[in-house]
């Protein structure tokens, strides 16, 4: 499945809230297996990240990247924007672990937790229907 950086950025900030829950043990097994299928591509991107920034970054004389305003000090906008935009669109080919909607359907009954709407628009691409 082609998945892009984005994708694989929003679904790894959202992933430890939604590994706390308790899950049917395939839903459970499914988002691990994803995980680490997107891990190395993650480390990737997070290394050009810091390429991007070291290239667009006001940095104090440790090196370390300087902010203002809860936002990074950055020289050029523009190109730096751009740089992220296009690293952000890269899709990469990943082998997706799916799972049959039944075993969705089974969160919030029993002794299973609930999903939030977010965290299901978040794992649809792993659901079979």
């Amino acid at each position: 499945m082609r998945v892009s950086n984005l994708q694989i950025l929003t679904l790894s900030k959202a992933m430890p809230d939604i590994r706390k829950k308790m899950l049917p043990i395939k839903l459970g097994f499914a988002i691990n297996k994803n995980i680490q299928a997107v891990k190395g591509i993650s480390e990737a991107y997070n290394e050009e990240q810091g390429k991007i920034l070291d290239k667009y970054c006001n940095k104090d004389e440790q090196g370390n990247y300087l902010a203002k305003e809860d936002r990074y000090d950055i020289t050029d906008w523009d190109g730096y924007n751009k740089e992220m935009k296009e690293l952000l669109k890269i899709e990469n080919e990943v082998a997706v672990h799916t799972i049959p909607l039944e075993e969705v359907e089974k969160c919030g009954t029993g002794k299973f937790d609930t999903l939030t709407p977010e965290e299901l628009e978040l794992l649809e691409f792993m659901i079979e229907e």
